[in-house]
């Protein structure tokens, strides 16, 4: 094998970050190869007068870069997937899929949002994505905290540039916010020329991490992708070596939805698969090349529900407790960050103003809308997912929060199950059995029942079949019913088994 490889890239400090998580991967299993970066400007560095979606053509971040292979003046090509829109990227040359960040978009404010949304003023949002416009301003609609009687006002503007780019500019005051991918933000927090200048950029802003499900990304968002020619074997070798396979599968996946309903700038739709310890699936929303909205999911639910009888709790959430709400419940001031699992745990005003001054996450969007409606500025949520879906966002560099800075507000049944895991959680509310003989007879007879929480299953366990198959949402209710000795059939979320369940 030879010695020296070039690689060409774009200029950017993203993408010679890229670059460098390239070269790491190739010296730890090839230490002899030397390779250097040759930078290339592409279309899309040279047009920054228009909007993307605005400008004609595909592949603008990528086209001279791959040009530099087929000229045989480079051996490697590395891209931020996304940015790769030709239809047969997988099925032409050799590539490998080396790294994936975190999937989200991000929404970065400067701090003096804060008044423009308490005087009713309208909040200017920077963004080059049309997919971005429309999900995230319609999102921050109900995200943003309500501080008066006026509703938010919320225009997206355009915005170009490099990541460290666009921060200036929305430190400049030039937008309120701006919206980026939360994968190019923390890999220019770990890339040494970048650090200083784009944490100083970010020390003084509001964040909210985007809910994958409301605001999904873009196909391949977060992902790094190395390709070389045909005929390059030395180069093949490497890639094959290093090459990533279950990032690779999920990308394909994603891939699938962009070949149905387009590539490119232009697009109004987002998608991401998952694969979680309970359960793998890729999920798509926006709209298509019509405008018409769509809402698809892809996962295996191993049951057969004909000539069978479906009880599913998730619709009468409100019949099974009453709730005792616990006036004097202290919160751990020493916290730094509290994951809200549900809106009724902040039910006073002493629990409302403690929980303002310090971080706030969300269990779901349900609980971050009613949080936002008392006025507490939400940084994320687990997307219904749980909690243990959220531990790499905290540790992520973008928000670092440690494990140990965090208490979960809860009840005070769910806060039992936490702490005998170790982790800080206070109860702030009793749930009280509340169960109708109606209810209690729809278990009895159900074959199949869909559990949306573990307490429901604790409170009516003596009543249901032997035989009765059991299902829930990934989460700490999968893993409660796991340790119940069952073996629960796992749906991603909640919306998930609903929308599959009403296709059934």
């Amino acid at each position: 094998m030879r010695s020296t490889f070039t690689i060409a890239c774009r200029g950017s400090w993203l993408s010679l970050a890229q670059a460098e998580i390239f070269k790491k991967k190739v010296a730890a299993l090839f230490p002899g190869v030397a390779l250097d970066i040759a930078i290339i400007e592409t279309s899309g560095d040279k047009e920054q007068s228009k909007p993307l979606h605005l400008v004609e053509g595909r592949d603008f971040f990528t086209r001279e870069i791959q040009d530099q292979l087929k000229q045989q003046r480079a051996d490697f090509a590395v891209h931020s997937m996304k940015d790769v829109s030709s239809l047969d990227f997988f099925n032409e040359g050799h590539y490998a899929v080396i790294d994936r960040e975190l999937l989200y978009d991000v929404a970065i404010f400067n701090k003096g949002v804060i008044d423009k949304i308490r005087n009713g003023e309208k909040i200017i949002i920077g963004t080059s994505s049309p997919r971005r416009s429309n999900m995230a301003t319609g999102f921050l609609q109900k995200a943003l905290p309500v501080l008066s009687d006026k509703p938010h006002v919320i225009e997206a503007q355009s915005i170009r540039g490099n990541v460290d780019t666009r921060l200036q500019k929305l430190h400049n005051g030039d937008y309120d916010g701006i919206i980026l991918a939360a994968a190019g933000l923390n890999r220019l927090l770990k890339h040494p020329p970048a650090i200083e200048k784009v944490s100083g950029l970010l020390s003084d802003k509001k964040i909210m991490v985007l809910p994958l499900f409301e605001c999904p990304p873009a196909a391949g968002q977060g992902a790094i992708v190395a390709e070389t020619t045909h005929d390059n074997t030395d180069a093949i070798d490497i890639l094959n070596a290093i090459k990533n396979e279950p990032l690779t599968n999920a990308i394909k996946e994603e891939r699938v939805y962009a070949q149905r309903y387009g590539y490119g700038c232009s697009q109004q739709f987002g998608v991401f698969h998952l694969d979680t310890k309970a359960i793998s699936f890729t999920y798509a929303s926006g709209k298509d090349g019509n405008a018409a909205a769509f809402t698809e999911w892809d996962f295996e639910a191993m049951i057969d529900v004909e000539n069978k009888t479906v009880f599913s709790c998730a619709s009468y959430m409100k019949d099974f407790f009453a709730h005792d709400l616990i006036a004097d419940a202290v919160i751990d001031t020493n916290a730094q960050a509290f994951f809200i699992a549900s809106h009724k745990a902040v039910h006073n005003s002493t629990l409302q103003n403690s929980i303002q001054q310090k971080r706030v996450w969300a269990a779901g969007t349900k609980t971050w809308y009613e949080l936002a409606k008392k006025g507490i500025w939400v940084e994320g949520c687990a997307d219904g997912l749980g909690f243990e879906n959220v531990q790499a966002v905290f540790k992520s560099p973008l928000i670092n929060i440690a494990a140990n800075e965090i208490q979960i507000i809860t009840n005070t049944s769910s806060m039992q199950h936490w702490q005998q895991d170790g982790i800080n959680a206070v109860g702030t509310y009793t749930l009280v059995a509340n169960l109708s003989t109606e209810i209690k007879d729809k278990i009895a007879a159900a074959d199949i029942i869909f559990w949306a929480s573990f307490q429901q299953y604790e409170l009516c366990k003596t009543l249901i079949k032997k035989d009765a198959l059991h299902a829930c949402a990934s989460g700490k209710t999968a893993s409660l019913l796991k340790k119940e000795g069952l073996n629960p059939i796992v749906f991603p979320t909640i919306k998930a088994f609903n929308d599959w369940y009403n296709k059934h």
